[in-house]
């Protein structure tokens, strides 16, 4: 089956570039080390408490005329190889979701007779989001959000208000001191910024940052907040 992919602001399609198999994203695997205890049968585990990211390889095949598609596979080189940054990635034939991928490998394109076609190799981060949990919301005080990924979710806050604001996400707190106008509060990526994201704010915050658990948490909060949306990010383990 013959499908699309999204990464880094293009889609495949542009480049004459597709799937030219159904592919099945590997599974991440926990981060663990072991060590041989004498006397004991078997290791004993010691988890590191996180997962590893892993390769994916796509398999892609050129359609369309070979002059036309021969000057895109040189932008398609310029595209992969622009940096090493992680970026949203997303496949077509798994329209749901949005993974987080990163482009380590060269890149190469096999020429036979009547094709031409190439291996690409992603690094991939242990998780899709679902794409519903992409999308900001406003929410009011005492509003319950679910959670329907199969881990904790770090979202992303951007009130608007000023003075001292005390958010509860069940029982987790967080306290912000000396607002001035606003605040953004990037759980992931662990930011504190001014809501034009010019100025750092960590001297507002005074707690953790959070999280939201698997299931039902209630948000409130106490202070003058005008305004209140959430990014929550929901994310399935791959």
């Amino acid at each position: 089956m013959i499908s699309t992919f999204d990464f880094n602001g293009h889609n495949s399609k542009e480049f004459n570039m597709y799937i030219n198999a159904e592919i099945n994203i590997s599974s991440s695997q926990p981060d663990y080390s072991t060590i041989e205890v004498p006397g004991r049968d078997g290791d004993l585990i010691l988890p590191n408490n996180r997962y590893k990211s892993f390769s994916q390889t796509v398999p892609v095949i050129f359609l369309g005329g070979y002059k036309d598609t021969m000057s895109k596979i040189e932008q398609v080189r310029r595209w992969l190889l622009s940096d090493t940054e992680f970026h949203d990635f997303k496949l077509s034939s798994d329209s749901g979701y949005t993974y987080r991928a990163a482009y380590l490998g060269n890149f190469e394109v096999k020429k036979a007779t009547d094709e031409l076609s190439a291996d690409l190799s992603f690094e991939m981060m242990p998780y899709k989001y679902l794409n519903g949990g992409l999308n900001s919301q406003t929410i009011s005080s005492g509003t319950t959000l679910t959670n329907s990924g199969s881990i904790p979710a770090l979202p992303l806050f951007k009130i608007t208000g000023s003075g001292d604001i005390t958010v509860t996400l069940g029982s987790q707190m967080v306290s912000l001191k000396g607002v001035d106008t606003g605040i953004i509060l990037d759980c992931d990526s662990q930011l504190c910024t001014s809501l034009d994201g010019t100025r750092t704010q960590f001297d507002k915050l005074y707690s953790n940052f959070p999280n939201l658990p698997v299931g039902n948490t209630k948000i409130s909060w106490s202070g003058t907040v005008s305004d209140f949306e959430i990014t929550p990010r929901w994310k399935v383990r791959t």
